[in-house]
Formats: C-alpha cells, structure tokens, sequence
C-alpha cells in the first residue's frame, strides 16, 4: 500500500466519523430568540474596538445560519452578507490579509438580495480594504462608482456622503485633481445638509490630500484647518489627532517650523489620549471576560458527561488512523533518509564554497576600505615632516593622521564585534540614562561632521526630560552612530538630516532621514546582509557590516531596524526598542523616599559623621615642597597635620585620631610600608584608610592588599583631581563601614584574621574572573563557600561596601593598572579584560574613582 493510499483511507475515515467527534463550545448558546442580542453585542465591540470579540461571536453566529431551515433565501443572504461585512472589518485590524476574502464574501451575498443599503456597505468595505493597495486603482474607482449607485438607489445621504469621498480619492489617486475636488464638494454639500460634523472633518482631510498631490499646500492647509476645526467641534480624538498631523506636515512644507511643532505636539498629546482610553477599555473587556469564563465552565461541566461517552468511541477509532499513519509515516521517513544523505554532502560542499566566497569579498572589502585612510595617514605624515618649520600646518596635518587612524580603529573594532556576537559572546550592559538628553548628545556630536558637508542636521524629540529608560547606552548608540554617519554621508551639500524621537508605550521609535539618492526598492532588506555593498553606487565603498551589526545590536535589544526608501528622493531608516522607564519624576522620588518603610528597630547613626569640614587628614612627607603641595590641594576640602616622616606619624597617631593617611613611601627613620605596619598594631588605627604615594609603579608583592578600597596607592606624578577622588572615595568607604558596625552591632564578627583572609580569598575569586562579565554575587558566595548574607556581613564590615561595589571595585583597580603600564592599545581591550563591555559606563565609573578620564591614562 503506497503513501496516497494511506492518506486517502484516513480521510475516509474521518469523513464518517470526524464530524461526530466535534464538540462544539456554542453549541445551544445562539438561538432565534436571542440572534438578536448577539447583533446588538456584535455593534457594541465594534464600538469598543474589540475585534477578537467580534470574530468569535461573529463565527459562531455564522455557524447557527448554515441550519436555519426558516428563513426565506433573501433573508439569509442579508444575514449573511453583515456577518461578512462584520468579519471584514474586524480583520482590518487583526490580520488585514484575510480582510478581502470576507469583503468579497459580503459583496456576493449582498448581490443576491434586494437591499441597496446592504450592496453599498458591502462595496465600501472593499474600498476600504483595497484604499492603500497598489496596481488598484482603477477597481477602486469602479468600486466608488457601484456605491454611489447603491447609496443612491437606497436614498441614504449618510451613504451618498461616503461614496462621494470614495470617488473623491480614487480620482486624485488617478491623477485627476480637478475631477476630485468636485467629489468632494459633492460630499461636503451632503454632510452639511444633514448636519454631520463628524463626516465633514473627514471630507475636509481628504481635500487636503488631494490638494497635497497636486502639491498645493497652501490651499491644502487651508481644508486640514476647516477638518481640524469640525473635528474638535465634535470631539473626535482620532480626526483631530490626523488633521494636526497633516496640519504640522504642511507647515513645514510652507517653513512654518513654530506652527509645526505647535502641531506635532497636539497630534501627540491625542494618541497619548487615545492610547489612555483603550487601556481604560481594555481593563473592563478583561473583567468581561473573566465573568464569561466563569459562566463557561458551568456549561462545560454538562457537557463533559456527553464527552466523555463520544471519546471512548472516537479513541479506538483515531488509534486505527494514528497505527496507519506511522506505518505510512515510517516508511516515507525511510524512502527520504538516503536522499537526505546524499543532498547532506551538497550542501556541506556549497556551504564551503559559500564560505570561500564570503571570506574573499570581506577581505576584498577591507583591503579597499583601508586604502584611502591610510594614504591621507601617510600623506599628512609626510607632508608634517615636509613641513615642520610651520607648526600649524603640523599640528593641522597630524589632526587629520588621526582621524583616519580612528577610521581603520573603528572599522576593526566593528568586525571584532561582529565577531563577538556570532560567538555568542555580546551581552547586554543595561543602565539608567536620561534618553532624551542621552540621544540629544549622541545626535549632535555629529553637527561638526554634517556641518564639513554642509548638511543641515535637525534633531526632533517628543520625549519628556525626566524620562529615565533602562537601556545598553554602548550598543544603542553605535546603531545611531552608524545610521547618522550613513545619512549624512549619502546626503548631497545643501541638504538636511532629520533624527525624529519619541516613546510609545515604553518603546523607542527613531527616524534618521536624509534627502540624498535613497535605496533601490530591491536593495532595501540586501543592504542589511552582511558585507553587502550596493550595485547602484558601487563608488561609495564600505566594509559592509556596519548596518548588518546594526540589526543584530536592534534585534538583541528585542527591537527592529528597518528601511523605508523612495529611490531617488531619500529614506527613512526607523530604529526601535523597548526603553522601560527606570525612575520616577522627582516628586514621586521623594515622596517614595519621605514614605515610612517597615523594618527593624537600628541605634542611630554616630552624631558627628565625617564630612568634608569634619575628616581629619595626616600627611606624611619628608619633602617640604610636596607637603606644601598636597596641604594646597586638600586643605580647602579636610583638616590637614603634617609629619615629616613615619616616626613622628606614628607619634601622632598614638596621641590624635585621624580618618585618613597619606604617606610617601621613600623617607627617612621610618619608610610608608613600615608606617603601615606599625599601624596595624595600633588598636584605632587598623581600619584607618591609607594612601601610599610612590614615585615609580609598584611591586606587585608590595602592594598586595591595597586594591580593595580600603587602601589606595597614587604613582608620581599624578593629577590634583586625581587625589581628591581618591581621597574622597576612601572616606566614603571608611563612614559606610563605621556607620554599618553602628547600625549592625549584633552582626559583628570577632574573627579578625579568619575574615581577612577570607576578603583575600574573595579578592583573588574576583580576580579570576575579571574577563567574565556575567559573574553575580551568587557565583562569588558558592565560590567562597559562604552565604550571601554572610558574605555581604563581612564585605561591608571591613570594606564599607556591597558585594557590587566591591566586584567593580576590582574591576577598576586591574583597569588602572593596565592603563598604566600601557599594557593596551585601545579602551575596548581593557573593558574587555575587566569584563565591563558599556563604554559609557566604564568612563563614568573609572572617573568617578580615579578622578581621571580612562583616555587621558591611555594616552
């Protein structure tokens, strides 16, 4: 027996006993008596935008239609035709590619009936449906026709209104203006003279646009006022919203710009309302709906009886079809496994070749990119030397080595990027930031670039200043960089770039613009592959990655990247993700802060906290000029004593407290690492904070345990900023420790010595893992074999911080050595070694520690 045979033995059997195995959930639910409610019930979701409910109650009416034995044939044709009618409509905004098959549905059905209404509405939801369809012109203008005739034919001038704003489109989509706006006065004289406010504003919008086709934007303007006008007469929030969009268009057309922001606003404020109601609608359907539910199980409990008899039946019957079905299954699995062998070794050979071709055209796309940076490299090289006795000239031509040099860095760094991500080794680095200022920053550092060109750069925002979003700044602002350099790249002189911004329901929405060529409709998904270059201007060169990393980067954000584009007047390239807000509006932050929260009873925090007026600094130094030096710097911020040297350090710390030391290392009677150590026997002065100054980098054996925060060391010569920093930090830390052994007495640990060891143990754990950026606070405490609550206990009574602070206290102590034996070449090789992949983040941080930019020690 073949595979056809066992098919068609199976369809057999379902075809006797299939239909006896359905159980239908409506069944008994739709009756003559109550057919009517469920059209009410139909019109109401309509209303109420809930178009899942429509198609559900619609179908099930449907299926009570198809055994009416009752009702005359004109009669059913007119049910049936507005449930197609019904089912249309809700699929325009469900899955509008189902949409036409109802519509044509309802038309036949309406055709077969003698009501003139039912054969209008069924032509006007065609039109509807085929409104922005190409190639269709011409049957939506036999379709406007057909309703003008039916609508006539019924008398109704609510449907005579409509069909005359069908005629009006379909002619100004035909290029026939004048033809057009006859319609519309048509259309306009019928509504005014049944006193429909609502359909004029609609009637008025559409002059416009004809007027916007026959670029007219003046008297285009004019009819989107009257539309503007009617609809807020009437309150009708989407017309309102669409008419102040058109309005702001135009005005910008016409170089209005104050007018046109006016406008944008308005057409933003009434989506935000829009959106604001269907929430509201959306919270009472659910509630609906859970009472539906309830009603349905009481239902489903007596049918469960009936079911179960049917299913004992039907289970020996599908066993006989599942039996038939493997055997016919088992042996087409059998006839395809020698096929797939064979077709297995094809494909590994083209798959090979593929990859052949792929490698020759990146590294064909490299060596040609390289060519015209590295010759201006070398040529502005040569031409400073040629030129030495003008220094800026020099200085000129070696700006300009640079920049190109930047050129090839950043085309590596984007192909080890690529790189990374197909090894799967990208990870996102969400932080909070403030995303209008965050994209405002990120947009106008391309102004200098766009202003080499002589293209205007515009950036438009509908984004509040006090949203805080959670998102990857690295990441997200290299998608922009690349969409930015493009646009402007691609932009003739004497041109602008727009980069349009808002958020929609926690989603970001932004449109680079440019008015340079655009793309090639068949180009506009290839130009997303990688290493593509374009065949309709191959001069401009490229690697070929960058808008391919682009979409990846989107993608792993959970958001899109797209193109749209009218070849030869510009395009559009439109980047989206979520951006979930990260903080509160001041006013809620501080009620959140003011609120009472519940927890144990603490002791109060010592009276006197150190602050910058209070902390008491010993400077240790046996060169006048450089204690006058440091005494100059911090002076102005702490309470400053002098010691010349560790023996009269140590005299005076035996007699006086001090919340800080800082030490030179070289001195004579008693050197820095002695000082400390005598420290160390002293009861008081144990957890003292202790900066050592050296003049050369030190030894790794001696500085061993003053990477953790507690201690610091600064190599000579160092930035004034640099010391503030740090000396700011160790305090921070030294009144965090003391204020938690306060707070935490019961917590405290008399296991001095085992806990330090433990905190070296916790120290080289972080430190094996430092290129490992998914390492959590988890991993460390399973690590060390403690609890995190214990862990976090013995890091913050010893260190003044978090199990996070720590980790990234690390973190940045191994980057600032590296930078400071110029180990890399490049920032993206240190964050990678310490396992911080945001850029932005790591500059922030590495600056807040250090009081240094990470680029001034690299360089």
């Amino acid at each position: 027996m073949n595979w056809f045979k066992i098919i068609a033995l199976a369809l057999c059997l379902w075809a006797l006993f299939g239909p006896e195995m359905k159980i239908s959930a409506q069944e008994g639910m739709i009756d003559a008596n109550s057919y009517s409610e469920k059209i009410a019930e139909v019109k109401q979701y309509i209303e109420e935008a809930k178009y899942d409910k429509v198609l559900e109650q619609t179908l099930a009416m449907n299926e009570f239609l198809k055994i009416r034995k009752d009702l005359s044939k004109d009669s059913l044709d007119l049910l049936f035709a507005k449930n197609y009618y019904n089912l249309c409509y809700a699929y325009l905004f469900l899955e509008p590619e189902k949409s036409l098959t109802y519509a044509d549905s309802s038309i036949s059905r309406a055709l077969k009936t003698t009501n003139p209404e039912m054969k209008q509405r069924a032509y006007s939801i065609k039109y509807y449906v085929l409104y922005d369809a190409e190639g269709e012109e011409n049957t939506l203008d036999f379709i406007a026709d057909e309703c003008i005739r039916y609508a006539l034919e019924a008398k109704n001038d609510k449907m005579l209104g409509e069909s005359y704003m069908h005629k009006c489109n379909s002619l100004a989509v035909l290029g026939k203006p004048t033809e057009a706006v006859a319609y519309c006065n048509k259309a306009a004289t019928t509504f005014e003279k049944i006193s429909e406010a609502k359909y004029l504003s609609s009637v008025y919008n559409n002059m416009g646009n004809v007027f916007v086709k026959i670029n007219d934007p003046k008297t285009a303007l004019d009819f989107y006022t009257l539309s503007y006008e009617k609809s807020t007469e009437v309150k009708g929030t989407r017309d309102m919203a669409l008419s102040a969009r058109n309005m702001a268009d135009q005005f910008e057309r016409l170089g209005q710009w104050e007018k046109a922001a006016t406008y944008h606003k308005i057409f933003g404020d009434s989506i935000e309302s829009h959106y604001e109601r269907l929430l509201k609608s959306n919270f009472t359907e659910a509630e609906a709906k859970f009472n539906f539910e309830q009603k349905d199980k009481e239902i489903a409990q007596q049918q469960l009886q009936i079911a179960k008899e049917k299913n004992t039946r039907n289970r020996y019957i599908f066993s006989a079809i599942a039996l038939l079905l493997i055997a016919g299954l088992f042996f087409l699995w059998y006839s395809n496994k020698q096929k797939q062998k064979k077709l297995a070794t094809e494909v590994a050979l083209q798959k090979e070749q593929e990859f052949n071709e792929l490698r020759t055209k990146l590294l064909g796309n490299i060596a040609h990119e390289i060519r015209t940076p590295l010759t201006l490299i070398s040529g502005n090289l040569n031409l400073a030397l040629e030129q030495s006795d003008d220094p800026k000239k020099v200085k000129k031509n070696i700006q300009v080595a640079l920049e190109n040099s930047k050129k090839i860095t950043e085309d590596a760094n984007d192909i080890l990027a690529l790189l990374k991500f197909e090894k799967g080794k990208t990870r996102l680095q969400k932080t909070q930031v403030p995303l209008n200022s965050f994209l405002k920053r990120v947009v106008l550092s391309f102004k200098s670039l766009a202003e080499m060109k002589e293209v205007s750069l515009r950036y438009q925002s509908t984004i509040l200043d006090e949203y805080y979003a959670l998102i990857d700044p690295e990441k997200t602002e290299k998608i922009i960089n690349n969409l930015l350099s493009n646009a402007i790249k691609y932009s003739p002189s004497n041109k602008e770039v727009i980069v349009a911004a808002e958020v929609s329901e926690a989603n970001l929405t932004l449109k680079v613009t440019d008015y340079g060529e655009g793309i090639h409709y068949d180009e506009t998904e290839k130009i997303f592959e990688r290493f593509y270059q374009s065949n309709k201007n191959p001069s401009i060169g490229g690697v070929g990655i960058g808008l391919s990393l682009s979409r990846e980067l989107a993608e792993l954000m959970d958001g899109s990247l797209h193109v749209e584009s009218t070849y030869g007047t510009g395009c559009t390239f439109v980047f989206s993700c979520p951006v979930p807000i990260a903080a509160m509006d001041a006013n809620s932050i501080k009620a959140h802060m003011e609120a009472p929260t519940p927890s144990k009873k603490v002791e109060k925090v010592p009276e006197n906290p150190i602050t910058s007026k209070t902390a008491k600094i010993l400077i240790v130094e046996d060169n006048p000029e450089m204690m006058n030096y440091l005494v100059t710097i911090l002076s102005p911020f702490y309470q400053c004593e002098k010691a010349f040297d560790g023996v009269e350090a140590l005299e005076r710390l035996k007699k006086e407290t001090f919340h800080l030391i800082t030490s030179d290392i070289m001195m004579p009677r008693m050197d820095g690492f002695a000082l400390r150590e005598a420290m160390n026997q002293l009861p008081n002065c144990q957890n003292v904070p202790f900066i050592l100054i050296s003049a050369k980098t030190l030894e790794e054996d001696k500085i061993r345990g003053f990477t953790l925060g507690i201690d610091d060391y600064i190599v000579k010569p160092f930035n004034k900023e640099e010391l503030k920093a740090r000396v700011k930090n160790l305090l921070a830390n030294y009144q965090a420790r003391e204020q938690w052994k306060v707070e935490h007495k019961e917590l405290l640990s008399d296991t001095t010595s085992a806990d330090q060891k433990l905190l070296r143990q916790i120290e080289k754990t972080i430190a094996d893992n430092l290129t490992n950026e998914d390492f959590t606070i988890t991993q460390l405490a399973e690590h060390v074999n403690y609890s995190q609550r214990q862990l976090t206990r013995i890091i913050k009574q010893y260190t003044g911080m978090t199990p996070v602070q720590l980790m990234l206290e690390v973190r940045l102590q191994k980057a600032y050595q590296l930078l400071q034996h110029k180990t890399h070449f490049t920032l993206s090789e240190v964050r990678y070694d310490v396992g911080i992949s945001s850029s932005p983040y790591f500059n922030k941080k590495f600056k807040e520690r250090f009081g240094i930019a990470p680029a001034e020690l690299l360089s």
